[in-house]
């Protein structure tokens, strides 16, 4: 084993971020001459999206897809997509599923598919993560720390560039520090407060050790991503939602929360990390696919209200009592998480760099305005997540 590169580390984490031996360096492909890739997470939100956008330039996609076999898998990719209404944007005949498990040794697969596999691709897209913000760090390990040495030796077994999903969440949360830039310095991990982001973190750490190590990587951290710009889809479970939910559900909404994210369209996230990745030039550096500002608590009303909702402010007190009493509640099973939430300091962030990388790219970044946010509520009103606005059905434009 390599020890870590830096000092200081809390004990919890000092074993987990030594990358093991066997990962060592190889020379990139071009990406160019890559025809044949591999996607962990095609089954997840982001990770829908990455399928798309992969198919779109031309490649052939293995989806790494815990299922009994392929025909289960390809199902469970069906129901995925259709349910982001992305399925008839996808070509299914470029896609091979492999049934496996990223925290399982060679993910899951028997000697000989691993070796097929390896023979195949040239790049490795990691998405695939186990995001729960209620659970501890130490049951985040397996999934998270352990997945990703995993990914990693695939990769060096089939010399293909990894490109690792990160998030800006492994950034120390202090609000009166400077947008944080792709080369600035993440955690410390026990300063964060949540054990999937202490977990993205030590992850990101293999990943740049590999590239320290000579292994080609690309490292890419979004924001808090919400839904496609064109369609509305989105994450029924992200957080944002569900309290966005709840207050409607309740019928209020807290006075002067302490909710401030950095919220970025999903289209635009899958498409910038593809386009970044397709550039020879991408090799070793860190992007960010964030938004130009956090929506905080009082804009999240307005967009409320906006769209035709009628909601009431009143304490925080008060809106957790209402949510408390109706068990049914979209926010009840995470009401534990309101108390941290009101200590949280939002981080701000920078992405100057990648958008001057990808300034010939075509890709733009949407701004989540009125007009974005209506559409997000009508794919969830189609959905039957959230009700029809009350302006909305007494024809109130």
């Amino acid at each position: 084993m390599t020890p870590p590169t830096y000092a200081g580390i809390a004990e919890e984490f000092a074993e987990d971020v030594v990358l093991a031996d066997d990962i060592t360096g190889f020379d990139a492909k071009d990406p160019s001459t890559v025809s044949e890739v591999l996607l962990t997470g095609a089954t997840g939100f982001l990770g829908s999206f990455l399928l798309k956008d992969l198919l779109a330039h031309g490649l052939t996609v293995h989806c790494l897809v815990r299922a009994a076999d392929a025909e289960a898998g390809l199902a469970r990719l069906r129901s995925t997509l259709g349910s982001y209404e992305v399925l008839d944007q996808v070509d299914l005949s470029r896609v091979r599923v492999v049934t496996g498990d990223v925290t399982r040794p060679r993910l899951g697969m028997e000697e000989d598919v691993y070796a097929e596999l390896a023979a195949r691709i040239g790049a490795v897209y990691h998405s695939a993560a186990k995001v729960n913000f209620l659970t501890l760090y130490k049951w985040l390990r397996k999934p998270t720390v352990d997945a990703t040495h995993e990914v990693l030796r695939l990769a060096c077994a089939s010399g293909a560039t990894l490109h690792h999903v990160s998030t800006t969440g492994i950034f120390e949360p202090k609000e009166h520090e400077t947008p944080r830039k792709e080369s600035d310095p993440t955690g410390p991990p026990e300063s964060l407060s949540l054990g999937y982001t202490k977990s993205k973190w030590v992850a990101e750490q293999l990943v740049l050790e590999a590239h320290r190590r000579g292994v080609p990587v690309t490292v890419h951290r979004p924001g808090q991503v919400w839904g496609d710009s064109t369609t509305g889809a989105c994450q029924p479970n992200d957080f944002v939602w569900r309290f966005i939910k709840g207050s409607i559900q309740a019928g209020v909404y807290p006075r002067r929360f302490g909710l401030d994210m950095n919220m970025v369209p999903v289209d635009y996230v899958s498409a910038a990390l593809v386009a970044a990745s397709r550039d020879a030039r991408s090799t070793g550096q860190v992007f960010h696919q964030v938004s130009a500002g956090s929506l905080d608590s009082d804009r999240i009303l307005e967009l409320v209200r906006g769209t035709g909702y009628e909601i009431r402010e009143v304490s925080i007190l008060k809106w957790m009592k209402a949510v408390s009493a109706d068990v049914q509640n979209s926010m009840f099973p995470l009401m534990r998480l309101i108390v941290d939430l009101e200590r949280f300091e939002a981080a701000e962030f920078s992405d100057e760099a990648t958008r001057a990388f990808l300034s010939d790219s075509g890709v733009v970044r949407p701004e989540i305005d009125e007009a974005l946010f209506a559409t997000y509520v009508s794919y969830f009103v189609r959905q039957g997540t959230l009700p029809e606005p009350v302006a909305a059905t007494a024809g109130v434009s």
